[in-house]
């Protein structure tokens, strides 16, 4: 767990305080599908508070629970407000989001897929593959774009990040990089990469064609701290609660704020395009291939 003081807010280890905003609410022009456009385009993120209802979420939530607790990733008597993770557990857990009723329910059905459908204008889909997160006390998830995890298909796809309970910045919610969409040249150079593809000319392509996980993170940076200075902007949050949704685009730098607690953070990660658009074949099917093997890609380096 990150060395911070009591209560203060860090990503990477890195105290972010001085340098932290609020996310713009959205919540009143949730029935303005041009306004909620017209946002999205500004921001590069919608935040919509209390958007779902807070008792399916919850519900999803002490599903989540009890699953894991099954599978031995909670200390035993580990309640769903004071949720405990087993030592060794990483936090990533996919596979229990697949056979969790209510919590596929949620992201994928009612009133996320109305918004969806509002924003797009049309018909959408999502993607099948759900990104779970009961994150242990540690450091979060590195500042980057999600473009380079899944841009081979449309580029027009959103994010979903659901918080599945009460997250406090120092439980370590989400942070929004103010603007960070706008900036061309990072979305050409480090927002263009495929984090699967490997030089298929070079010395190591065998074994990079076989490898079954990351052949780089994804990370845009290690310090978001230094990253605020270059790029300019905020780093955004919210001490968030369940039934609150932060939505963004694919180019919206975001990053992982520490877990400063004892306790588990559980959000979920959905993404949702338009039905009519090419999705990312990593992402889609009965048993989506993800960042295995069989989702590597050799290009001329």
């Amino acid at each position: 767990m990150s060395t911070v003081a009591d209560g203060r807010i860090s990503a990477q280890g890195v105290e972010l305080d001085d340098g932290v905003g609020a996310l713009r609410r959205s919540h009143d022009v949730v029935g303005d599908a041009a306004e909620l456009q017209r946002r999205l385009a500004a921001d590069g993120y919608l935040f919509l508070p209390s958007f779902l209802a807070r008792d399916e979420v919850l519900a999803a939530r002490h599903d989540l629970l009890a699953r894991l607790a099954q599978l031995g990733r909670c200390e035993p008597g580990s309640g769903a407000d004071d949720a405990i993770a087993a030592p060794g557990f990483d936090g990533f857990v996919p596979d229990v989001a697949a056979g969790s009723v209510p919590l596929l329910d949620l992201l994928y059905t009612g009133r996320m897929i109305e918004l969806y459908e509002a924003i797009f204008g049309e018909a959408v889909r999502h993607f099948d593959y759900t990104w779970l997160r009961a994150v242990p006390p540690r450091s979060g998830t590195p500042p980057h774009m999600d473009s380079v995890f899944m841009n081979r298909g449309t580029l027009d796809l959103l994010t979903a990040w659901t918080p599945l309970g009460d997250i406090d910045r120092t439980l370590g919610g989400l942070a929004i990089l103010e603007r960070s969409h706008t900036h061309a040249d990072l979305r050409a150079g480090y927002g263009s990469r495929d984090v699967d593809e490997f030089c298929s000319n070079g010395t190591s392509a065998e074994q990079d064609a076989s490898h079954e996980g990351l052949l780089w993170n994804g990370a845009l940076t290690d310090d978001p701290g230094q990253l605020r200075e270059r790029l300019g902007g905020r780093w955004l949050t919210a001490d968030f609660r369940a039934g609150d949704l932060l939505t963004f685009t694919i180019f919206t730098v975001h990053c992982g704020l520490d877990n400063n607690t004892g306790r588990l953070r559980l959000s979920c990660d959905s993404r949702y395009q338009r039905a009519s658009q090419p999705a990312d074949p990593r992402w889609i099917g009965a048993h989506p291939t993800a960042h295995g093997a069989r989702s590597k890609r050799g290009v001329i380096c």
